[in-house]
């Protein structure tokens, strides 16, 4: 993916960096922040604005949390560096402690609506896994460990996955080795429509031989995965521990089943 020259941008206490071959107006944007509720997260408010170049996402960081627009910025850059894709930034810039981060479309599915096509067919799905948990290893060979790897921040765009929201997102090795295991388990935890745990699994065999671990490391890990997923389940859908080690990881992640949150999920 081409990345933009940007050029820094400074204008009614905003400072920051702007794509002058965008043609898209920053005051607009801010407008339409302001005009609009917007999808709302525990940081941020995000707006989608049609424009004449094409769809644009307008994301504003209020204080102190201004930090994450350049954040978002500078991670997406190296990434893109690395060879990975992350979407293009047409404005990032912070005034005090608020942000602003504005987004092409990057087109494409979420990572669950693009399975759910794919789960037609078998091989389509299990193509598509394998890639995830390769692209995932690779990721994490590279040094970068995304902050929130949740499904809803993956794309898939074609054969590519595009990795959104990366304000969290950080490249250090050391990071990689404490803490990039926790990206499996944010992509894992979600009960998905046509993923058996032995696709589950097919992820993790990908990402392993991507990461060049061993079937030993990979039997560790995996094991790891599933009492973490299982916690993770647990503590975000409101299963009981007891409850959950009585039905086991295949039950608890079954779509369809009784602890499926689509269908209302067995509490007790």
């Amino acid at each position: 993916m081409t990345r933009a020259r940007h050029v820094v941008w400074e204008a009614e206490g905003w400072r920051g960096w702007i794509d002058p071959s965008a043609d898209v107006a920053p005051r607009a944007c801010l407008a339409a922040a302001d005009a609009e509720p917007g999808r709302r997260s525990r940081h941020a408010s995000t707006v989608r604005l049609p424009t004449a170049n094409g769809v644009v996402f307008v994301k504003t960081y209020p204080a102190p949390g201004g930090w994450r627009a350049t954040r978002a910025f500078q991670m997406g850059e190296a990434l893109a560096a690395a060879g990975f894709d992350a979407p293009a930034v047409v404005v990032a810039a912070r005034r005090g402690g608020e942000g602003l981060l504005v987004t092409r479309d990057t087109g494409g599915n979420d990572l669950l609506a693009a399975l759910a096509m794919r789960a037609r067919t078998r091989e389509a799905k299990r193509a598509l896994l394998h890639a995830l948990g390769a692209e995932v290893g690779r990721l994490h060979r590279a040094g970068f460990v995304h902050g929130d790897l949740v499904p809803p921040n993956v794309r898939v765009v074609g054969e590519r996955f595009v990795f959104l929201d990366n304000d969290r997102t950080r490249r250090s090795a050391l990071l990689v080795r404490l803490a990039g295991r926790r990206n499996l388990v944010q992509l894992g935890r979600f009960v998905v429509p046509g993923v058996m745990i032995t696709d589950r699994m097919r992820v993790l065999v990908a990402y392993a031989a991507a990461r060049g671990l061993g079937r030993d490391a990979r039997r560790r890990l995996a094991r790891w995965l599933v009492q973490k997923t299982v916690a993770r389940r647990c503590a975000i859908d409101h299963i009981p521990p007891e409850t959950a080690r009585r039905a086991g990881f295949r039950a608890l992640m079954r779509s369809g089943g009784p602890y499926d949150p689509a269908c209302g999920g067995a509490t007790s």
